[in-house]
């Protein structure tokens, strides 16, 4: 995708050569001044909030001309590129456009300033003032004013593109011809570039794709045992599995009369759903070592001892027998 900032100061001609880019690579127009107008014409969130700032007679913040920015992006996935025609002004802006392009996977192929000197600028845009009858292209000390603005304010994002590598500088001197053709110069430089950075990451791709499968081929006796030894693992698993299951079942047939389950079904139950945990296999393991299942114990109450019943002798008196009175002598 070829995504371009076009720079320029008044008179320069960056409206004309901005047209000719767009018609000839497909690019779509991103100019801040015409978004801005759209979404408050629209009646957008976006536009609604712009228009009251504005009414204040206050600047638009960068968030929200970022916004727009993103909701025109959007609005164009199939577009070949953009060419960003008043945006950014600021380095903040142009970092806030780099986030923006890179969370979409783009970015700012090259910043291309269209560089033409004062004497030459004043000299346009007082012939320019002759037939547009904007005031301030017929005031030379005004439009030395808007250059001089133009320069302090692009000198920062010069530095900001020149460190990345791509700030170009196009001579706006000559015919509109001659112009346009050191713009396309540069960007089949562009375009080349771009292709070789693209073609480098592919053959850094193939080389880590190379080396992977040599490592691989070099290790592969060691990841041969490694998958081996997994698969004897899996098979004891699957074995162990088939022999719990098959202690489940006796332990369900059981217990298949009793009326609350015990313990050992509840575990067995889980087994043949083959949803048990392992530590409702090792609960069944000792159940099973133990061969049965031990039954709650009952408390046992201790029982109070039993009063012993101490029977008490009556003792009767035997009375004294009478003597028998037998008949005198005589």
């Amino acid at each position: 995708m070829l995504n371009l900032v076009l720079f320029g100061p008044p008179g320069a001609g960056k409206g004309t050569q901005s047209e000719n880019i767009i018609n000839k690579y497909g690019l779509v127009h991103l100019s801040t001044g015409d978004i801005l107008r759209s979404e408050i014409a629209r009646g957008t969130d976006l536009g609604r909030k712009a228009k009251s700032i504005m009414d204040r007679g206050d600047l638009v913040s960068d968030d929200i001309v970022i916004g727009m920015i993103d909701s025109k992006l959007d609005s164009n996935p199939n577009a070949k590129g953009f060419i960003f025609d008043g945006f950014p002004r600021t380095t903040g802006q142009a970092i806030a456009l780099d986030d923006l392009l890179q969370k979409k996977g783009t970015g700012i192929s090259a910043m291309i300033a269209l560089e033409v000197t004062d004497e030459e600028l004043t000299s346009r845009l007082l012939k320019r003032g002759e037939s547009s009858g904007r005031e301030d292209d017929k005031n030379e000390s005004i439009i030395r004013n808007r250059i001089n603005e133009y320069n302090l304010k692009t000198s920062p994002l010069k530095n900001y593109y020149s460190e990345q590598g791509k700030f170009h500088s196009i001579h706006g001197i000559g015919s509109v011809e001659q112009i346009f053709k050191a713009i396309t110069d540069r960007i089949v430089f562009l375009n080349a570039e771009m292709d070789l950075t693209a073609l480098e990451t592919d053959i850094e791709h193939l080389d880590l794709t190379i080396q992977d499968f040599e490592v691989a081929n070099d290790i592969a006796p060691e990841l041969l045992l490694e998958i081996d030894a997994i698969k004897r693992a899996e098979a004891e698993e699957a074995e162990e599995e088939k022999e719990n299951k098959k202690i489940a079942r006796k332990a369900l047939a059981k217990s298949s009369s009793n009326k609350k389950p015990a313990k050992k079904t509840v575990v067995a139950k889980k087994l043949l759903k083959g949803s048990a945990k392992k530590t409702a296999k090792r609960s069944l393991k000792k159940m099973v070592k133990a061969k049965t299942v031990k039954p709650k114990k009952k408390a046992v109450v201790k029982k109070s001892p039993a009063k012993k019943i101490v029977k008490k002798k009556v003792q009767v008196k035997k009375k004294p027998a009478k003597k028998a009175k037998g008949k005198k002598k005589k």
